[in-house]
């Protein structure tokens, strides 16, 4: 991330939130699972379904109206290639995600969800340099990452909506000592709908951090509906692996069918375990960078939504720690391409 290490970091985090780009839900490590979005999306194309007719919202109907309990499932797998670390060596890895939970209508104004989301990481380095002599070995193999969160969102009027999200997150390598990878957070957000094309709002992450201090993070809320095609927005997505951490030029080809670029911060911080050597027993690793991806979006069906994505992670670093925090080696990645594919479902 050698273009922007001449920030301090607290500056680079909220730079990074205010351009759209930093999470604003799910787990205090930011890392690229998340619970859902944080604001719904209002509004959407006026397209030709290939199934036949016109709806200003596929998704919306009667029997949704009057449905209290809406469950969801989604999952999906991320493989990023082999790149080159700074120092010497090189990494890839594997990351698979894993959602569920529910959304509850309890009044017109006022609906309560509750998620429980899963990723797992699997990290390949290869070769010696300087961080695997800093790591004394292996820098780390697998972590894991676990949140469970509860959210109210609030409709005021027809023009203004209230979040407010708590979370609990265990975040560790395998094997890691289970009372040292707790952290917890929330988040607090508004929006104001404009008109059907336009919805921005304003929103802040609070969370701890292992072995760091606590994480403020401001970022916007954008749903704008550019044209009739095309629209950019930070509420739309896979559920796993969501935008409302980013944002998204997105453009309808139909109702079932959408395109779009996108970008985000990502920022993974875990307790390593204590299989390691003695300098990073119950240490800290982190990996942080700002994936830019293409995504293909398919819904074949009300409620099944199936994605594709193709990308590369830049500006990407890895950084080691001990058990109390203090820094061992931080090291520059190379760019890093990446596919992906994710599966969601309602009902």
């Amino acid at each position: 991330m050698k273009q922007l290490d001449h920030l301090p970091r607290p500056c680079l985090l909220a730079l990074l939130g205010l351009l759209g780009l930093v999470p604003l839900a799910g787990s205090p490590a930011l890392a690229a699972q998340d619970d859902g979005q944080y604001f719904e999306s209002t509004a959407d194309p006026d397209l030709e379904s290939t199934e036949g007719g016109t709806t200003s919202n596929p998704d919306e109907g009667d029997e949704e109206e009057d449905q209290l309990v809406t469950w969801g499932v989604s999952g999906g797998d991320i493989y990023q290639f082999r790149s080159s670390i700074d120092g010497g060596g090189s990494f890839s890895v594997n990351r698979a995600f894993l959602a569920g939970g529910f959304e509850y209508a309890f009044s017109p104004s006022l609906t309560l969800d509750f998620d429980l989301g899963f990723e797992a990481d699997s990290y390949v380095f290869n070769g010696g340099g300087a961080f695997a002599d800093a790591a004394g070995g292996v820098p780390w193999t697998t972590a894991l990452d676990v949140t469970l969160a509860a959210a109210a969102h609030w409709n005021i009027d027809d023009t203004w909506r209230f979040v407010l999200k708590g979370f609990v997150s265990w975040a560790g390598e395998h094997d890691a000592e289970v009372g040292r990878s707790f952290t917890g957070g929330g988040n607090v957000g508004v929006a104001y709908t404009f008109s059907d094309e336009l919805t921005l709002g304003v929103g802040a992450l609070i969370a701890a951090q292992l072995e760091d201090d606590v994480l403020f993070i401001p970022s916007p809320v954008v749903d704008w509906r550019i044209s009739e095609r095309l629209f950019m927005s930070n509420v739309r997505g896979p559920v796993n692996y969501p935008t409302s951490s980013g944002l998204e030029l997105i453009y309808y080809l139909s109702y079932e069918l959408n395109v779009s670029v996108g970008a985000r911060y990502e920022l993974r911080r875990f307790r390593l375990n204590d299989d390691g050597s003695p300098r990073t027993r119950n240490g800290v690793g982190q990996e942080r960078s700002i994936p830019l991806w293409v995504r293909l979006e398919w819904r074949p069906m009300d409620k099944l939504r199936i994605h594709l994505l193709a990308g590369c992670s830049f500006w990407e670093q890895l950084q080691i720690s001990d058990s109390g925090g203090r820094q061992l080696d931080e090291q520059n990645v190379d760019p890093a391409p990446f596919i992906g594919c994710f599966v969601g479902f309602e009902f």
